[in-house]
């Protein structure tokens, strides 16, 4: 199943931006990977180099966040990322994240009943990482 996710949000201070694409298949245990070639559609700052590695790192954390936030029985899930695109100039701590994160609830049909908002400041806020984990 395929999942896609873009983060496009204004605020008065500034503008928010990732878009994040991922396969989901069932698995024998949980994992994500990363394609090589991820940041294909990104901007040509980041395209061309080795890319943003604090992209990566989020991705990776928003997809296992989102795996983790699934119902207890149905986790085992494999997720691959396929691409990120980012623009340096509007994609803040926490973008990639937060869409990584609603892309692989996007392609499992699956919300959380807390899932990750955009605070009034734009910033991604997180509910699950507010609170203590309780047993999941």
């Amino acid at each position: 199943m395929d999942g896609i996710f873009r983060l496009r949000r204004q605020t008065n201070r500034w503008a928010r931006f990732a878009e994040v694409r991922v396969r989901v298949v069932p698995a024998a245990s949980a994992g994500v990977v990363v394609r090589a070639d991820v940041f294909r559609g990104s901007h040509p700052a980041v395209a061309d180099g080795a890319g943003d590695a604090g992209a990566l790192a989020e991705a990776r954390a928003g997809a296992w966040y989102a795996l983790r936030e699934l119902p207890v029985g149905v986790r085992s899930w494999s997720v691959e990322i396929t691409e990120i695109a980012v623009a340096p100039a509007d994609s803040g701590p926490g973008d990639v994240k937060f869409a990584a994160a609603h892309a692989v609830w996007q392609a499992l049909g699956h919300l959380p009943s807390r899932p990750p908002f955009t605070g009034e400041d734009g910033n991604p806020v997180f509910p699950a990482e507010e609170t203590p984990d309780q047993g999941r």
